[in-house]
């Protein structure tokens, strides 16, 4: 049987809006009409390559965009901070390769990446490499979120770097798009519709902060499931009141009157995460805030101990795999 994965290979055909292929036949050109459909940036060629430098077919769907974009040359892309957007990159065909800050990553149609507004990111493609990327109104997910949650954001929202294509995002993101895609070419005055290309884009934010993950999965997951079992519940108020001393999982079921089994089991089925990576979670996102916040005289090392991290080494590389770059690039940059 062919899965998602074997069905998305290399050349497959999803291609917004087709009868609107753009070609750019200079250096020039390529940055002014792709920096006009995703963002502005820089672009260095490298190489021998066909006459045709860029072809771009986009999409506009009002708060989001969908690019299909192919070089005829190796090229490397610094699009700096991009900070008015997420960009949701898919790889159709070839391979390449993102960096956002000191993280790197090969792209390939295996995974969908997620650009940070908050990072520097680069990339780069061979001339076999097509991408298509949508573009996602940073405005409008933060605000959507923030209606969900009741409240102000009081840290970035970041969303993981890398989300594999066979997981439930990413399969159903795949759908998705190829599915728009589809209209686009078999019945294009369909998206002629305003009002048409702005429920797709409404379906794009939603699907996005319910099923990639993201720096405020956990919480938005209890705004949207008040009925959370009680026992989920009283350990998730006790994990944020004694994070920095917590030093088992053991102690959480003992502080709420529940076996270790028992706290294990709650947290799988309700938030399908186990109780110790709830905490490490926990400390990543604190320590996340503190180094934003922090001033010269303040250390990671001694950030770290004051969230109750003891084990240095392993959570800088949680830190990175949930935030997306490491925990002395954070403090830098603060």
């Amino acid at each position: 049987m062919e899965t998602l994965v074997d069905a998305q290979r290399p050349d497959a055909p999803l291609m917004p809006n087709p009868a609107g292929l753009c070609l750019a036949h200079s250096i020039d050109e390529a940055v002014n009409l792709v920096g006009s459909s995703l963002s502005p940036h820089k672009l260095k060629v490298n190489g021998a390559g066909s006459r045709v430098l860029a072809n771009l077919s986009s999409l506009n769907l009002g708060d989001c965009a969908m690019v299909s974009l192919r070089y005829g040359f190796d090229v490397d892309i610094d699009a700096g901070r991009i900070a008015d957007w997420f960009m949701l990159k898919m790889t159709l065909s070839g391979e390449g390769r993102i960096t956002s800050d000191q993280r790197m990553a090969a792209t390939s149609y295996r995974s969908i990446f997620i650009t940070s507004p908050h990072a520097n990111t680069r990339f780069r493609m061979s001339a076999s490499c097509r991408h298509l990327t949508t573009r996602i109104a940073r405005r409008v997910v933060e605000e959507r979120l923030m209606q969900k949650l009741g409240r102000r954001l009081d840290r970035p929202l970041e969303f993981d770097l890398e989300i594999t294509s066979d997981s439930d995002f990413g399969r159903a993101w795949w759908q998705l798009v190829r599915h728009i895609c589809e209209i686009s070419t078999d019945a294009p005055t369909v998206l002629a519709c305003e009002e048409v290309r702005n429920q797709y884009s409404r379906t794009m934010v939603e699907l996005l902060l319910h099923a990639a993950p993201h720096s405020y999965s956990a919480e938005l997951n209890r705004a949207e499931n008040p009925q959370l079992p009680r026992l989920v519940r009283r350990a998730q108020d006790y994990i944020a009141a004694h994070l920095p001393e917590i030093r088992s999982v053991a102690e959480i079921a003992a502080a709420i009157g529940v076996s270790p089994r028992t706290l294990q089991s709650g947290f799988k089925q309700a938030l399908d995460v186990s109780p110790a990576e709830y905490v490490r979670q926990a400390r990543v996102q604190v320590l996340h805030r503190a180094l934003l916040a922090a001033d010269a005289s303040q250390s990671v090392t001694s950030l770290m101990t004051a969230v109750g991290i003891s084990s240095f080494g392993r959570y800088a590389e949680y830190y990175r795999q949930q935030i997306g770059v490491s925990p002395s690039e954070t403090l830098r940059q603060s």
